[in-house]
């Protein structure tokens, strides 16, 4: 405590250098907080009927809005850059990007997979056998 009152009462040289080590230390933990997709599981595979799989499309495509808008040039973005360039940010971001786009086509599959109507299969049926 006594140090820290020393460094604001004096101009210093010193005082020059603890300032510039704590706008590192600050500017390396600003990376920003994306939100995050999780992977489908077994458990929701077999449970989610087609309303709860729609539900579940419409939050993962809210989560890749939300990247985006996380994204967006802000404070956090400048002191991210003057910590690492830039590099913990582009990271965190293509990661959460990467999870949510997986989550979406996995929730797209069993979709297609879980919800074809009757009517929508029997052109396909009609087509994979010929009467005679």
């Amino acid at each position: 405590m006594l140090l820290y009152v020393r460094l604001l009462t004096t101009d210093t040289p010193m005082k020059t250098l603890w300032l510039i080590a704590a706008v590192l230390l600050l500017s390396a933990c600003a990376t920003k907080q994306y939100p995050q997709a999780s992977a489908v599981t077994d458990q929701e595979a077999v449970t989610l009927n087609c309303q709860a799989l729609e539900q579940e499309i419409v939050k993962t495509r809210h989560i890749q809005q939300e990247i985006d808008q996380t994204s967006s040039f802000d404070f956090f973005t400048v002191l991210g850059f003057m910590g690492d360039l830039g590099i913990g940010n582009g990271l965190a971001r293509h990661n959460a990007s990467e999870k949510a786009k997986s989550r979406l086509s996995e929730l797209q599959a069993l979709r297609d997979v879980k919800c074809l109507t009757t009517t929508d299969s029997k052109p396909q049926a009609k087509g994979l056998f010929h009467s005679s």
